[in-house]
């Protein structure tokens, strides 16, 4: 039947068809007048030599944007905020009297990206995968945890193997994913997982190629209110010298990448290009203490061999070059952060810090002593069997700093007569090696936490020396008295304890030698204000800004954000 306004006008006479094309025209011209443009945020967290459609967030080659903005974490915790929780999918938590069990209350209302109900079951379920699997368990997960045990449709308790009272800051960490689409996965590992179902804000991928990708809002997300972008954007970025060349041109929204003279080749071009460079972590040489050369790997393991090392390096120099300044060298030799100088016992700083400080003569002594010398007059040290010398360093392709780093490092140890060769690999070959210890030197930086415990934790805890966890700590050094401290830590009672652990901690690794501390880099971050507002800044330090991989953080950096009106 028509309506009353087609009922009148057609009786008069006018043409039936003639009206619906008038009628659809208007309408599809205010459709165009109200549609919105899509604000799209343009990324760039780290970079890739090949898009791949792999958002599986067990997976070491997963995309960039897949932890956090499609997999949401049950809390984040802010490390600029005195590890405050904001609670995400879950909404409280509580630990057992004895530390030995704790529990989390998840956030009833939410849905999948699918329309699927978001439950215990989830968290159950994702947890046994890290359970079963355990190469999968990245976080460590399995050290700590005895069973889960799913208490209600909004309850599940993790029973501990020992009493932990931080252990929320590292179940968290492990991705929760929907039982429902998963549990007929048969190798979650090579999972791809092409078409995602997630609980983050932006979980659906509309166009993906070769040069990138595209990913867009979650249309069941519970906080959408709270989301004020539409699309995030990750255009390829193969290294370093492709990401400088391009971030001047104003492509890029949000970076965390090394750029040399930053103000000169960045902030200069526009007042909307801003950065802030918080401090952040040492950037170490490593030792192989497995080095497939048996000889090699006895020399290693001298700590006078690993010192001599460090006194050929000079540090400002290399700060100088590689990183055009933007560091501080080291001086604690156990690597600790400079930032942690309040936790560091300065009889112990001052009693190492000559073998931080360059001393080339020194060094040739030590060398000497060792019968590490030149036995055949061709200007290169030999292996006391007289064996050549001959090390190479590994960094990842792309990491200019890193890689200008290494070819410093490699004429400064010239002139204490070791030969050391350069090697630039991609990143995850480079990872590969590191992990199976098929490698002399390596360059790394490491994670930091609010207090020094997460760097001493992920360094030198012997547990991380398996395939399964981050490169930090594949030096493939073990101390059970470190593994005992870093144990005791977490299960401190006072403030004092804890004080007393990171400084026997410090002590010891020092004393070791384990790694050589180069200098104290800073957090890469870049912000353009040209689209969005809301950034976080060293006036505004709301939580850390990185936009790196499985920086929680990152997911209150996007929310906090809003196109510019």
């Amino acid at each position: 039947m028509l309506s009353g306004f087609f009922r009148s006008t057609f009786n008069q006479g006018f043409p039936l068809l003639l009206l619906v094309s008038i009628l659809f025209s208007s309408y599809s011209y205010a459709l165009q007048e109200n549609a919105k443009t899509p604000s799209i945020l343009t990324v760039v967290p780290e970079y890739k030599d090949k898009v791949t459609a792999n958002f599986n967030p067990f997976s070491k080659s997963s995309m960039p944007t897949t932890h956090e903005f499609i997999f949401e974490p049950l809390i984040v915790f802010n490390t600029l905020q005195n590890n405050k929780p904001a609670y995400r999918l879950a909404t409280s938590y509580h630990l057992d009297s004895d530390l030995k069990g704790i529990s989390f209350t998840l956030r009833e209302g939410v849905e999948w990206s699918d329309g699927k109900t978001f439950t215990a079951d989830d968290v159950f379920f994702s947890f046994s995968i890290a359970q079963k699997y355990p190469e999968l368990d990245s976080h460590g997960i399995n050290q700590w945890v005895e069973y889960v045990e799913k208490r209600s449709d909004y309850e599940i308790y993790f029973k501990l193997k020992k009493p932990n009272a931080l252990v929320a800051n590292t179940l968290v960490l492990l991705p929760i994913v929907p039982e429902h689409q998963w549990k007929n996965v048969t190798d979650f590992a090579e999972f791809a997982n092409p078409n995602p179902v997630g609980t983050g804000p932006f979980t659906v991928i509309t166009a993906l190629d070769e040069n990138g990708y595209t990913q867009c809002a979650n249309p069941n997300y519970w906080q959408a209110e709270a989301r004020h972008v539409d699309c995030l954007r990750y255009p390829k970025v193969t290294n370093n010298d492709d990401f400088i060349s391009r971030i001047s041109t104003g492509e890029f929204d949000w970076t965390g990448s090394f750029i040399p003279d930053i103000e000169r080749h960045y902030a200069s071009y526009s007042p909307d290009y801003k950065y802030w460079l918080p401090p952040t972590s040492t950037i170490n040489m490593m030792f192989n203490f497995k080095a497939n050369d048996p000889e090699v790997r006895d020399v290693f393991h001298r700590v006078e061999f690993r010192r001599a090392v460090s006194m050929s390096l000079q540090r400002q120099l290399l700060i100088d070059i590689a990183a055009f300044g933007q560091g501080e060298p080291s001086t604690f030799a156990s690597g600790m952060s400079q930032r942690f100088s309040s936790w560091a016992d300065p009889v112990v700083t001052e009693k190492y810090l000559p073998y931080m400080t360059y001393n080339a003569n020194l060094a040739r002594d030590w060398l000497d002593v060792l019968n590490v010398t030149d036995k055949n007059g061709d200007g290169w040290r030999q292996l006391p069997s007289g064996k050549p010398l001959h090390l190479t360093l590994l960094t990842p392709n792309g990491w200019s700093d890193f890689n200008t780093t290494a070819l410093l490092i490699s004429e400064m140890m010239e002139q204490i007569g070791i030969q050391v060769t350069p090697v630039q690999l991609d990143f995850n070959p480079f990872v590969e090696r590191l992990t199976l210890g098929d490698y002399d030197l390596a360059l790394t930086n490491y994670p930091q936490g609010p207090t020094p415990f997460k760097y001493f934790d992920s360094a030198f805890n012997s547990t991380y020396q398996s395939p399964q966890y981050p490169r930090y700590a594949m030096h493939f050094y073990q101390n059970p008295r470190v593994d005992e401290l870093l144990t005791q830590f977490p299960i401190a009672s006072s403030a004092l304890q804890r004080l007393a652990i990171i400084r026997e901690l410090n002590q010891i690794i020092a004393s070791e030698q384990v790694t050589v501390p180069l200098y104290n880099t800073v957090q890469f971050y870049q912000y353009n204000t040209t689209r969005f507002e809301g950034w976080f800044s060293e006036s505004n330090p709301v939580a850390s800004p990185l936009v790196w991989p499985q920086a929680p953080e990152r997911l209150l950096h996007v929310l906090s954000l809003k196109p510019k009106q």
